[in-house]
């Protein structure tokens, strides 16, 4: 198996920055390298032979790809697998890590690297700032620019994430269920998004999260009033009906016993313009 090197591909450059479609008569070119890179579908499906696994793929997939993984990639359409793709050396890998992830593991330990299925708009996003970065100069304050913009949008999307060993079909139902027009709707839209029966939902939820349906949507419902409450100086009444609480003595009381104190008294103690 032949192993990249970052000195033969861009020994002086801070990041490599490529978008390509890769053929069905392609065949996949199974490698290993010291350099980390991220890439995304953009079009098309196809399989991804990662590690030993073969993983499928499909368009919003955007995979972490850590110094140790080996890997290949090939289509299974005839219009071809358009992929797009930011490789940059493992010091800079390292140093992200070390700076914002001390203690924890970064980008993702395991077998397997992380995947993540982006939404459409997250998508456009991460072209964009694929296109403004490989009209950069091949600078290090140009690729860390980038990824912690993937980065940030990457936490913002997990925020009350289940583990990892939770079945796929959770672990997309708790991502789907931080953005406020799915919390919005409660209980009953994240057991939608569960696409499982209400028992069995419940039961996982538990499981795995240590809690129930209802209370974590409402765990995220309040960490999002929290968060609107410190940022602006938009109504009480505003913020909760965002939250899909009509009932404000109900909102108030969801409000304390999550966070000790009102919405008033959080805002009073959080909220300072300077």
């Amino acid at each position: 198996m032949e192993i990249l090197r970052w000195s033969k591909i861009a020994p002086k450059a801070a990041f490599h920055a490529a978008r390509h479609t890769r053929t069905r008569t392609q065949l996949p070119h199974y490698h290993g390298h010291d350099f980390a890179e991220v890439f995304w579908i953009d079009a098309g499906r196809g399989v991804h032979r990662i590690n030993g696994a073969a993983v499928p793929l499909q368009a919003g997939n955007m995979i972490l790809m850590r110094p140790s993984d080996c890997h290949g990639i090939e289509s299974d359409t005839k219009e071809g697998l358009k992929l797009t793709n930011i490789a940059f050396p493992r010091e800079a890998f390292d140093d992200l890590g070390a700076r914002y992830f001390p203690g924890r593991a970064f980008w993702q330990s395991g077998k397997y690297p992380a995947m993540h299925q982006v939404e459409p708009g997250q998508l456009r996003r991460l072209n964009h700032w694929a296109d403004d970065l490989s009209q950069a100069p091949r600078e290090r304050l140009y690729l860390d620019r980038f990824l912690l913009n993937v980065l940030t949008e990457l936490t913002l999307e997990q925020g009350d994430a289940a583990p990892e060993e939770s079945p796929d079909w959770l672990i997309e139902a708790c991502r789907a269920i931080q953005k406020r027009e799915n919390f919005s709707g409660g209980v009953e839209r994240f057991l939608h998004l569960c696409g499982r029966s209400r028992e069995h939902a419940a039961r996982s939820v538990r499981r795995h999260l240590g809690t129930t349906p209802t209370d974590y949507v409402n765990r995220i419902r309040i960490a999002y009033a929290q968060r609107q409450l410190e940022m602006g100086d938009q109504t009480i009444l505003d913020i909760a009906l965002d939250c899909g609480l009509e009932n404000l003595s109900h909102f108030y009381s969801l409000f304390r016993t999550q966070t000790g104190v009102t919405p008033r008294a959080y805002r009073l103690s959080h909220h300072r313009p300077l």
